[in-house]
């Protein structure tokens, strides 16, 4: 699987990691840590929305949905 960018799905530039707050409304079994791998590209690393659309898209993904935030 070639990574692309979480929100556009263009090439990557960085490569970044989720760890919610709250590991049990993410999935995670009671007294476990969840963390989230993901890539970004150079133009949507740097938007003020970035973390909002990520946290939407992964929460979308667990629940079987949307791949994107478009």
């Amino acid at each position: 699987m070639i990574d692309r960018c979480l929100i556009c799905g263009n090439t990557p530039a960085v490569m970044a990691i989720f760890a919610p707050d709250d590991p049990v409304a993410w999935g995670a079994p009671g007294g476990k840590g969840r963390v989230f791998r993901y890539c970004l590209c150079s133009n949507c690393k740097g938007r003020s929305d970035t973390p909002e659309r990520v946290e939407k898209i992964i929460r979308a993904e667990l629940a079987g949905g949307v791949i994107h935030a478009d």
